[in-house]
């Protein structure tokens, strides 16, 4: 767990965190970045914009990074908690290491996660949902703690070596899962009210 990762490492030389709290419904994390899952927190960063949530853990061991890695069940850094428990939809960026330039979309928000897909299919992106190898449903995937569930994005390695090389695809790519969250949440606030 974070508690454990903490006592035996040094923020800000062996990994980094970032937090903003923008009052959003949508917080967009990235619990595996820098070294430890390459691209996850450009694209985040991307995603979020500069009105979204973003939670950013980032790993600095190169090669070793991997050690700092902590399932997104087990990720419970109270930060990242609060930030979750603050929003109503969590948007997660993962790598994943299956051959193929595409997105595994998973997560508990099954609505979420169709018009992510639909966006990204759109932008001309490979996606499928559900993702019957990495679902993230579980209630204690930190992307999941926001009110109404989130939405886990498993992107191939292939992918995100091409994201992080074209920055006109990566725009393609965020502008895709931002413009789902945004639809989604309109269509949400539309069904509250009744309208």
């Amino acid at each position: 767990d974070f508690a454990s990762l903490r006592a035996a490492n040094v923020e800000g030389l062996d990994y980094s965190r970032e937090v903003y709290d923008r009052g959003s419904a949508v917080s967009v994390f990235a619990v595996h970045g820098g070294d430890i899952e390459r691209a996850t927190s450009r694209l985040a960063r991307g995603i979020a914009g500069r009105d979204f949530n973003l939670y950013l853990f980032n790993g600095w061991l190169g090669k070793e990074s991997g050690r700092l890695h902590v399932t997104a069940s087990r990720f419970d850094d109270p930060d990242a908690l609060r930030l979750a428990a603050s929003s109503a939809l969590g948007l997660s960026m993962h790598a994943q290491a299956d051959s193929g330039s595409w997105v595994c979309v998973g997560g508990a928000n099954k609505g979420a996660a169709a018009l992510v897909t639909k966006r990204l299919e759109d932008a001309c992106f490979a996606a499928v949902t559900p993702c019957a190898r990495l679902p993230g449903t579980s209630p204690k995937n930190i992307v999941n703690r926001a009110s109404a569930g989130g939405v886990q994005l498993e992107i191939t390695l292939r992918l995100l070596a091409r994201l992080e090389k074209d920055g006109e695809e990566l725009a393609r790519f965020t502008g895709a899962v931002r413009q789902a969250a945004l639809e989604f949440m309109g269509g949400a606030e539309r069904h509250n009210s009744g309208s």
